[in-house]
């Protein structure tokens, strides 16, 4: 009810001043009231109310200005807030491919599965109403966030994502899609404003359910937006470092695996889908894909908020002016004897 008490709690001192303050202003006024030369030439003589009137009146303006201090506030309420925005799955491949290293940031090599993540970072920050929700696949699928409106709760979700959290190798972008449409409850009537971004190096081919999948998601009016990750003139996988710190990549019969992007499946999807496919090196390769975004039809998403609590400071404050100021021009006549 009162904001920021404990920086003013000394003011509760000034109350047992005001008690016996006042109590001796009033026994100082009975005294000289008392004194025959002071009687002798009064035209009236106070009555004793006068002066308990007085310091009433005052005391409980400061009280007033006191309690006004302290910010009183009151009137919670639950308010429904309505924002248009997209609903967007980020579905990111973190098949083992994604560990090739085929970007540097200055003169450090990152993976492309590191990259998608930054890209990723970038573009939700320039995003403001939309709810956002991640799935990371490889052979299999899973859900590691919820579409939500907390953008620090999915970038913490999307920091913690690799190539070793799940068992099943490969690249099942029918299974991906499949995952992804039911984060965005394709069964409700509301068609509009939900659209998939998924991250990936692509497969050798396409397969025939992927693209009923695609299928599905354009029947439900979800857009596919595809992003090829790496380089399509191939990279090699790192498996970890030797004694002395050198990277140490897979070989498959003595000779060193080379993974390379494979756009041609992505682009099937964006195509199926009537999304649009894009080549990602940086992050300006993605401004175009929020330009693309923009043209998407917002829905309404609502929110609930609780509003602050109002501030009620102004009547204490008025108030103990006014009973304060009442105090102090109190006239003594109102209580004279005659």
């Amino acid at each position: 009810m009162f904001a920021e008490f404990y920086h003013y709690w000394w003011l509760l001192l000034l109350l047992p001043l005001l008690h016996f303050g006042g109590k001796y202003f009033v026994q100082k006024k009975r005294h000289e009231q008392s004194s025959p030369f002071i009687q002798h030439n009064q035209n009236i003589e106070l009555s004793h109310g006068f002066w308990r009137t007085k310091v009433g009146l005052i005391g409980f303006g400061i009280v007033l200005l006191m309690l006004a201090v302290w910010r009183p506030q009151w009137g919670d309420n639950l308010e429904k807030i309505e924002k248009k925005g997209l609903d967007i799955v980020f579905t990111v491949d973190v098949s083992k491919s994604m560990k090739a290293l085929d970007f540097s940031q200055g003169r450090t090599l990152i993976s492309r599965l590191d990259a998608t993540k930054w890209l990723i970072e970038n573009f939700v920050q320039k995003r403001k109403t939309d709810r956002i929700g991640l799935v990371e696949f490889a052979g299999e699928s899973f859900v590691a966030s919820p579409l939500t409106l907390d953008y620090s709760v999915f970038l913490n979700f999307l920091k913690n994502i690799s190539s070793d959290d799940l068992g099943k190798q490969g690249t099942n972008l029918a299974e991906a899609l499949n995952v992804s449409l039911g984060r965005l409850d394709v069964q409700s009537a509301e068609k509009r404003g939900k659209a998939i971004i998924l991250f990936s190096d692509g497969d050798e081919t396409i397969s025939s359910d992927a693209k009923q999948m695609a299928k599905l998601a354009a029947e439900k009016g979800v857009k596919v937006f595809t992003v090829g990750i790496g380089s399509e003139k191939g990279s090699p996988i790192p498996e970890g470092q030797d004694g002395f710190g050198r990277i140490i990549y897979k070989k498959w019969k003595g000779e060193t695996v080379m993974t390379a992007l494979n756009p041609d499946p992505l682009k099937t999807i964006a195509r199926i889908t009537g999304g649009e496919y894009f080549h990602a090196e940086s992050i300006k390769d993605l401004e175009k894909l929020q330009a693309k975004l923009k043209t998407l039809p917002q829905k309404i998403l609502t929110e609930d908020q609780v509003t602050p609590q109002s501030e009620q400071y102004f009547w204490f404050t008025f108030f103990g002016l006014l009973f304060f100021s009442a105090g102090i021009l109190l006239p003594p006549n109102i209580f004279a004897q005659k």
